[in-house]
């Protein structure tokens, strides 16, 4: 897993973190651009960023491949954007050209591999993530707001409770609808908290107080 964090001083870092072998890839890891940087995408030991066009302009442009074991960036190329990732490499395009014309890198290298036709791009080839996000059920009364997801005998959900006139917000796991599990995740809430947990490989995985990721087999 990659996050990124962005403070209200405008600071950016990120963090990753190996599940299979329990260890911290990345702590507050930053590059030398402190802002205009985000996160795409994570496959096979690498982590694809993406630049924007400006600090005013939410248009990606550029490409940063980044290797987590060497802890470097492997390579770069600020001339292009990315459409698409699959499983035989990277489909990007350049914004200056028009019709867009596409080509398809080495995830690895970065090299050019071929020219393609996004048509001849099938659903199978694509990079999926297996991640089961919960589905929400808005409310009049918007504290009444659950996110709940179903998976085989299990039923997770989060809910707002009012408790000594603070909101604070709960994640209950049932087994046959027997109660298994239960965790104060947010104190005293002040707005919506939206994908505040998700499935991952029959992993649960969830934000505790803002600054904890917990994860139990499920």
């Amino acid at each position: 897993m990659v996050w990124e964090i962005r403070n209200s001083a405008k600071k950016l870092s990120f963090g990753a973190y190996n599940f299979v072998n329990h260890s911290t890839f990345l702590q507050q890891f930053s590059f030398a651009e402190d802002w205009l940087i985000g996160l795409d995408f994570v496959y096979d030991g690498m982590v694809y960023f993406h630049g924007y066009e400006s600090e005013f302009s939410p248009v990606h442009k550029g490409i940063i491949a980044f290797d987590l074991d060497k802890k470097a960036i492997v390579w770069q190329n600020f001339s292009v954007s990315i459409q698409e990732f699959t499983k035989s490499g990277l489909v990007i395009f350049d914004p200056k050209i028009f019709p867009r014309s596409f080509q398809l890198l080495d995830l690895k290298t970065g090299q050019v591999i071929s020219k393609i036709d996004i048509a001849d791009i099938s659903f199978a080839s694509t990079i999926k993530n297996h991640i089961i996000l919960p589905q929400n059920s808005e409310s009049e009364v918007v504290w009444d707001t659950t996110q709940t997801l179903l998976y085989k005998d299990y039923r997770v959900i989060s809910f707002y409770q009012t408790e000594e006139k603070i909101i604070n917000q709960y994640l209950e796991v049932y087994k046959n609808e027997i109660l298994i599990f239960k965790d104060l995740i947010h104190q005293d809430i002040q707005k919506l908290n939206f994908d505040t947990f998700f499935l991952w490989y029959n992993q649960l995985i969830y934000i505790k107080n803002k600054s904890e990721i917990l994860t139990y087999l499920v």
